[in-house]
């Protein structure tokens, strides 16, 4: 009996035994393989790269994009507000085109305050107040050419159609030859648009007649539109900033005479000084 139970389990084991065999050689049996296979490594590309464009100088811009603003054609007029800077300073500029006004009383309150200003004149009002425009010279103020008779360039302000380059030098140029005559001085280079109208091809057209300045103003007092000095003084403190060209008219239909005094005094108590155009727009 044990041996018929031995000689079974021999030839059990060797049945085993002939299986591992089989396997391990290739031999098509049936028994798995407890073999780990590794996956044969695929190749790996290096990707070709293009050289980037080099950039152009000037870049188109982005689609929808704004375009920055082009200068000013080359000998076009400079339009000027202010200094341009961040210190305590005012420039007082006076446009003198109807009556003489308060012209004397204002040349009076700038020599007791020292102050250099400058005034917009038109050929017409210098024609009309030659010893005004000889002391105003004489003090030291500067000249901005006003036109001859106030007319505006473009029309804007006027609903007239624009006067043509003819037109714009006549007036300019009539201004600037009473001036000499008057005063022996001159405007140039300093311009002042009647009304405030101007576009680029008044600045265009003036520059090339040698007026590189077109002075606009930061501050207008609104004395010109009836304000009393009280308000002239409100309007002016309440807009004032450093650098700002503050515009002013000398006719006697504007308080801006009566109301200077005090506008300085406002304005040195708020720790401002003044300085006159050619300090900002050289010659």
């Amino acid at each position: 009996m044990q041996h018929r139970r031995a000689g079974k389990l021999a030839v059990a084991w060797l049945l085993a035994l002939l299986a591992l065999t089989l396997a391990a050689c290739g031999g098509g049996g049936s028994a798995p393989s407890t073999a780990t296979l590794t996956p044969r490594p695929t190749a790996t590309r290096t990707p070709t790269t293009t050289p980037a464009p080099l950039p152009s100088e000037t870049p188109p811009p982005e689609p929808g994009a704004t375009p920055e603003p082009t200068a000013q054609p080359l000998g076009s007029a400079q339009v000027i507000r202010s200094a341009g800077t961040s210190s305590m300073t005012v420039t007082l500029t006076f446009d003198a085109g109807a009556d003489a006004g308060y012209t004397s009383q204002i040349l009076d309150t700038l020599a007791a305050n020292g102050i250099v200003a400058a005034f917009g004149i038109t050929g017409a009002w210098a024609e009309d107040n030659p010893d005004l425009l000889r002391r105003i010279v004489n003090e030291g103020h500067a000249l901005i050419n006003h036109t001859y008779d106030h007319s505006s360039f473009t029309g804007l302000s006027t609903t007239r159609p624009p006067l043509s380059q003819a037109a714009r030098w006549e007036q300019l140029d009539r201004t600037e030859a009473i001036v000499q005559q008057i005063a022996g001085a001159s405007t140039l280079p300093y311009f002042r648009p009647p009304y405030g109208d101007y576009d680029d091809s008044v600045n265009a057209d003036v520059g090339a007649r040698g007026y590189r300045y077109n002075v606009m103003w930061a501050i207008d007092s609104f004395g010109w539109y009836g304000y009393e000095a009280p308000r002239i003084i409100e309007k002016v403190m309440n807009e004032v900033s450093p650098g700002a060209i503050v515009i002013m008219h000398v006719g006697s239909a504007s308080q801006d005479g009566p109301a200077l005094q005090r506008v300085i005094d406002s304005l040195e108590q708020r720790g401002y000084s003044f300085v006159p155009l050619t300090a900002i727009a050289p010659r």
